[in-house]
């Protein structure tokens, strides 16, 4: 009964969760279109920053217009920004100009393994085995997804090295965003976290001045698709799932997205759906299910 009275619970952050992969997951078609005409990438995300701030400021002000920063929040918030959008998009952004896409990708499936690592080190949070067997079969059903040619993967070691850093800076986001919500509703949260994050990115952005363009129709386009949905929306999605699931679970679909991508990249750019990546997919969603099944008890994590 408990087990059902939990599952039930879950529902709607799972949902919120999926919801946010499958944005994040399109973003990259949407990143890559914009990236593809010339455009600077530390713009392209400070502007995606940017636009995201115009949506939430008035918003949050509507929603909670008597809405004070408690000082004990400040260093948390400042830190979550710094590590889960200015740190964790310089790093992704660079990381895909020398890598492929793949290779990013499967790169990104280590996230959950280090959520699990840093959840136990730090919060000494307990895992159970058929949560490292998901995680496990995560991170070979991305291996199946993103698997290409070898040729692609010579002399990417930089870009390699700044996706592995841009791990590490989102699981110290989900670290430093562990507890903010106990004292923040989620469209706070997002507002600061997105309005601290405008602020550092607009110095990179202007290190870029020289190569700046007005773009196309599309880009500006594509860049309203990132800003609206894939940042103001999708990160209140992911916030939401992230106060009610924790690190671990969330993170774990974090494995969907290069499924998403995948499936984006067929439907929108016309790219060819191997059998390994089906194949693949069917896993991820396999080891998803299995980080996310509720167990007969489990004492709740001190953080």
């Amino acid at each position: 009964m408990n087990s059902e009275i939990e599952t039930s619970h879950q529902i709607l952050p799972i949902l919120a969760a999926v919801g946010a992969m499958l944005f994040w997951g399109l973003s990259f078609v949407s990143s890559k279109a914009i990236l593809n005409t010339g455009f600077p990438p530390m713009t392209m995300v400070a502007l995606r920053f940017l636009i995201a701030s115009v949506v939430l400021i008035p918003l949050q002000r509507r929603l909670d217009p008597g809405f004070r920063l408690q000082k004990q929040d400040r260093l948390f918030l400042l830190l979550s920004a710094l590590f889960g959008i200015c740190l964790y998009f310089f790093c992704e952004s660079r990381g895909i100009k020398f890598t492929s896409a793949s290779n990013a990708a499967l790169i990104t499936a280590i996230i959950p393994a280090l959520t699990v690592g840093a959840e136990y080190l730090i919060f000494r949070s307990g895992v159970r085995w058929f949560q490292v067997v998901g995680i496990a079969l995560s991170i070979l059903g991305v291996y199946f997804v993103v698997q290409r040619t070898p040729g692609q993967y010579d002399r990417a070691f930089l870009g390699n090295l700044l996706m592995f850093g841009a791990c590490l800076s989102w699981v110290a986001y989900n670290m430093f965003s562990r507890n903010l919500h106990r004292g923040l509703k989620g469209v706070n949260l997002i507002t600061f976290q997105t309005m601290i994050g405008t602020v550092l990115l607009l110095p990179i952005a202007l290190s870029e001045a020289r190569s700046w363009s007005f773009g196309n129709l599309g880009v500006w386009l594509n860049l309203l698709y990132l800003g609206v949905i894939c940042t103001a929306l999708s990160f209140f999605l992911y916030l939401y799932a992230l106060a009610r699931l924790g690190p671990v679970r969330v993170t774990s679909f974090i494995n969907l997205l290069p499924v998403v991508s995948v499936v984006g990249g067929m439907l929108i750019l016309g790219e060819r759906l191997l059998p390994a990546q089906m194949i693949g997919g069917v896993v991820i969603v396999l080891g998803v299910f299995l980080v996310n099944r509720p167990g007969r008890s489990r004492a709740p994590a001190r953080g």
